[in-house]
């Protein structure tokens, strides 16, 4: 499978990077690190940050903007201006871009109940069914693969039940603990009537921010609540973050680039701070009944949102 994914990379590259590069000068999609590491997490946090705070209107004016701090290396005339599901990975797509970082990204995903008209809504969740991981090749160009995302992904890309965690089924999320360590700056929300956000804030009452962008491209701010309905886990609503990703059986070439290898999605039971309690609850839940699900804090039985906003308060 790997050998068919790099080979994609290839082609994407040869069909569409020709003309790009007598638009503008081509830049390269080095890897230096192999992981993510914590300080690269917090980092990416804080570059999501700026986009929530800054008054930016659109994605495009946001990454020229200063919420963008590398926007002074960009080629001239790159463009970002994805709806929902594309900001959330671009976002992270340029962050590893910039910081030689492994990335990966669904390209394709299969409704878990048989054919369907439309992936995003699918009654039974979706499961990754094909996976490219971004190796650095002297061909590919970052600023048009970052467009291309346009096309691939969208909201079924997160309309998958937690449990998928392995080979390149995983999904790109696991769903973390109900904590102020966890639910942070770069943690994404998804709604199962089709949006998607990034938190960029919890205040310190426990109100949680956040920042999106929408169909119609335009960039909006808003606070979490109730319109992020609780659904089966099937669907993936709720908090997700970016599961740990690594890059094995590599060589490093001689201007430190990081070439070949595989890339190697970390497991549940591998990510210290994994945890399904936002779909089953604090308490025992034998038959995993997420309808039932209780939420104790403080000796006090809270509804969901309550509890959440109880346990995020400092």
């Amino acid at each position: 499978m790997r050998a068919i994914l790099a080979s994609f990379v290839l082609a994407v590259v040869a069909a569409h990077g020709a003309h790009a590069a007598d638009a503008v000068p081509r830049q390269s999609w080095k890897i230096t690190k192999d992981h993510w590491s914590a300080d690269d997490e917090r980092r990416f946090g804080e570059f999501v940050v700026g986009f929530g705070e800054h008054d930016c209107k659109d994605p495009a004016a946001c990454f020229k903007s200063t919420a963008n701090p590398y926007r002074d290396t960009d080629p001239p005339g790159m463009r970002m201006d994805g709806d929902c599901a594309d900001f959330i990975y671009q976002l992270r797509a340029y962050f590893a871009w910039k910081n030689g970082l492994p990335f990966s990204y669904p390209l394709y995903v299969a409704s878990r109940s048989g054919p369907t008209e439309d992936f995003r809504f699918s009654d039974a969740g979706n499961m990754v069914v094909a996976r490219l991981q971004l190796e650095w090749q002297p061909e590919a160009d970052p600023a048009k693969l970052l467009l291309d995302l346009r096309g691939t992904v969208s909201t079924a890309m997160f309309r998958i039940e937690y449990t998928y965690d392995t080979g390149f089924n995983a999904s790109d999320f696991y769903s973390p603990k109900i904590s102020r360590e966890s639910i942070r700056a770069g943690t994404i929300i998804y709604d199962p009537w089709g949006h998607v956000v990034y938190v960029y804030k919890v205040d310190p009452d426990g109100t949680i921010r956040y920042v999106d962008s929408n169909p119609d491209r335009e960039v909006t701010r808003g606070t979490y609540g109730a319109q992020f309905p609780r659904t089966a886990p099937a669907l993936g609503a709720g908090f997700w973050n970016f599961r740990p990703i690594k890059l094995v059986d590599y060589q490093t070439g001689p201007d430190g680039a990081l070439v070949n290898g595989r890339f190697v999605l970390a497991t549940n039971a591998e990510i210290a701070d994994f945890s399904p309690e936002q779909y089953y609850g604090t308490e025992p839940n034998a038959p995993k009944d997420w309808q039932n699900a209780k939420y104790m804090h403080a000796g006090k039985a809270l509804g969901y949102y309550d509890y959440v906003k109880a346990r995020l308060a400092k």
